[in-house]
This record gives structure tokens, sequence and C-alpha cells, in this order.
């Protein structure tokens, strides 16, 4: 067992028990955490933390930005020649386009203006360096102007291609400028290419939409675009359209995408929205809502078997009421999983083994919950008149 998980300890009564939450388990119990943790395990689902490293190895060619608006002068004179209002503008610009959380801006905030001048002179003089070879990177607004064009098979593919690079490549104002009029757009091209029963190329098309699933992803990698994905109403609606078994890489992506969702702090409740949108579509199929996953899990490709068994615990482990947790999870053993479970336990994969771990630790703990609350029912059933006396005024 992972050393990380919670240490087995003496059982508690059944009052305890029901006191229990899961947002008490998210917040202070050692399991819990360690269970929220490890659903995701791959370091690109960390959306809100900094880009990864390749993207400081990005030529300056590529990180053209709202900075580079800003005329530099020489080197020189750089430092003196900028207000210490546009340096405090231009300072948070930059803590923007780093793609920091608010933990780690604090202290950088904290330097005294002679720091932060030299800081955002460096940064100027990187994003004007880009601004003079633009031509190497298209700007935000020349995809959305191509995005609105009749773009058909490979000119969308390669339009589709040359844009995720820009998305993961360019700073988060980059990423702003894209915005939510960008994300509409390719939200729509989503919505035809699903739409369309019959394409004209159906290798092409089923292409189109695994890089349109890739572009969200790469999107969604900072505060903005997650907060523009979920604020749209056919965003976590058309990803769950995505889940296809037949396409089996690109569902990948949308599983470990969607479980990121799941388990966001976030006020909309987003695992409720998720697994809505699960059930909408089933019933619009005609189908169990989550044979599809079920249908994944039968599919050659660990990667495929692990991400679906990372939703599965996204959805179960987000449920607050025990009952439901308990609903979901019988449900998902009607349609199969208790023998695909034991297929899968033979499989030398530590993201596979990750995931039933937390499965199987999450499904001991709600039996035990479950258990302490029916002896509980049984102690009220079969001694009414002690619990009468004990709670009685005239016992005191």
């Amino acid at each position: 067992m992972d050393p990380n998980s919670a240490s087995a300890g003496a059982p508690k009564s059944g009052k305890d028990k029901e006191k229990k939450s899961k947002k008490n388990y998210e917040e202070g119990d050692g399991k819990k955490k360690f269970t929220l943790k490890r659903l995701i395990p791959d370091e690109l689902e960390r959306f809100t933390s900094m880009r990864t490293k390749k993207e400081k190895s990005v030529t300056t060619a590529q990180r053209h930005s709202t900075a580079s608006q800003y005329e530099v002068p020489s080197q020189s004179s750089s430092l003196n020649e900028l207000s210490d209002d546009n340096v405090l503008e231009l300072f948070e610009q930059m803590l923007v386009d780093m793609n920091l959380n608010e933990e780690k801006q604090r202290p950088l905030r904290q330097k005294d203006i002679i720091i932060k001048r030299e800081m955002v002179s460096q940064y100027l003089h990187t994003s004007n360096a880009g601004k003079s070879q633009k031509e190497s990177s298209k700007s935000a607004l020349v995809y959305i102007q191509e995005l609105k064009t009749d773009l058909r098979d490979t000119q969308l593919l390669s339009c589709l291609e040359s844009l995720r690079v820009s998305l993961n490549n360019n700073p988060v104002s980059w990423v702003q400028t894209f915005g939510a009029e960008g994300l509409a757009l390719l939200l729509t091209f989503l919505k035809k290419l699903q739409d369309d029963e019959e394409p004209l190329n159906a290798g092409i098309g089923v292409k189109c939409q695994h890089e349109i699933i890739r572009c969200l992803k790469a999107f969604m990698n900072n505060k903005h675009g997650l907060k523009a994905m979920l604020t749209s109403a056919e965003g976590i609606p058309l990803l769950v359209r995505s889940i296809n078994p037949n396409v089996p890489h690109m569902m990948v992506d949308v599983v470990k995408l969607l479980s990121a969702i799941c388990i966001l702090e976030h006020p909309g409740n987003t695992h409720e929205r998720v697994l809505e949108c699960i059930t909408e579509q089933a019933e619009e199929q005609e189908i169990e809502r989550f044979q599809p996953l079920l249908s994944g899990m039968h599919k050659n490709s660990i990667t495929l078997k692990a991400g679906c068994m990372q939703l599965i615990n996204a959805l179960i482990s987000r449920v607050e009421e025990l009952d439901f947790r308990i609903h979901l999870r019988s449900e998902l053993m009607r349609l199969g999983l208790k023998d695909v479970l034991k297929e899968v336990r033979s499989i030398e994969n530590e993201d596979i083994k990750v995931q039933l771990q937390v499965f199987e630790e999450q499904a001991d703990e709600d039996s035990e919950d479950l258990r302490s609350r029916l002896d509980d029912v049984r102690i009220e059933m079969e001694y009414p008149s002690l619990l009468t006396s004990i709670i009685s005024p005239r016992h005191f």
C-alpha cells in the first residue's frame, strides 16, 4: 500500500462516521487528500500551475504578447524612461504571462520598484525581440479570423494543428486574446463535426475532432482559459459527447480533461455538471450512462483503461452523500465493472495500479460507513427503551 495512504486505525462509532463528509476528507483526512491528488497523475492536467519547462525553451519569436505594443528604449535607458505606473502595469501583465498562482505572485509583488523595473525591462526586451520576427508566430486574432472562414478537411486540420502549438507555446496573454470568441469557434466546429453523420472525409473529420480536443486542453491550462470553458454553455456537453470508444486515442484526452474538471474546487459543482451531461447524452443515445466508459475499459489501450478508471474515481470521489456514492458504484458493477477489474488487476502499469487502489480504498471506506450506520439503526430498533432513558430529560 502507498505510504501516503491513511493507516488503519481503531473503528469509530456510527455517530462519528455520520459526521464525516467528502469535504471534510479533502480538508483534513490524509487518505482522501491522497486520493484526490492521485486522481490526476499527469502534470499537464494541473491547470492553475506554472507551464511545463518545455514552454521556457520556446524561442523568443513565439512569445509576443500584449507587452509588444510598448516601444522599449535602448537598453541603457529603458529602466529610466518608463514611469512607475507603467512599470507596475507591465509587472502585473508579466505575472499573468508567467501563469503563476497567487501564492507565487505574492513574494514577487513585495519586491521594491527597482527590482520590478529590472524584471519588466527584461520582460519587454524578450517580448519585443519576438515582435521583430512575428511572422514566425501568428497572432491570436489571425487564428480567430481563419476559424471564421469556411475551412474544410485538410485546411481545418492544418489550422488546428498550428493553433494547438500556439496555445501551448505562447504566454497567457496570448490565450486571453484568443479568449471566449476563439473558444466559441472551436466548440462550433466540434459540434459540426459531431453532427456530420456522413462526412466527406471521415478520417480527416476524426482527426479534426481530436485536434480540437487538444486545443481545448492547451486553452484550459491556465485560469483564464479554464474559466471561459466552465462558463461556456456547450463546453462540458461537447466534451462528454466526445467520449467515443471507437476512437481510443481521442477518448484518452477527453476522459482526462473531464477528470480534471470533476475534481476542481469550483462553486459550480463541476462534477455534478459532468455527471448530468453524461446522463443526458446516454438518454439521447438510449444506452446506460456509464456504458461508454465500460466499453473503453474493454479496449486494448492501457492508457485508455487508466483514463476511464480515473474519470470513474473522479466522479465518485466528489459526491458527498454516502448513499449516492454507493449507488454509482453499484450501477457500474451491474454493467460489468467487477469482471473488468479482475482483468485489469493483472496489468503491470503504475497509473492503473493507482486508480485501482483509489477505487478499492473508497469502496472499503463507504462499506465501513454503511455498516456503522446499519449498526446504529439496529441498536435503535432493538433497544428503544434504553435509548429513550438515555436521552430523556429525567435521566439528568
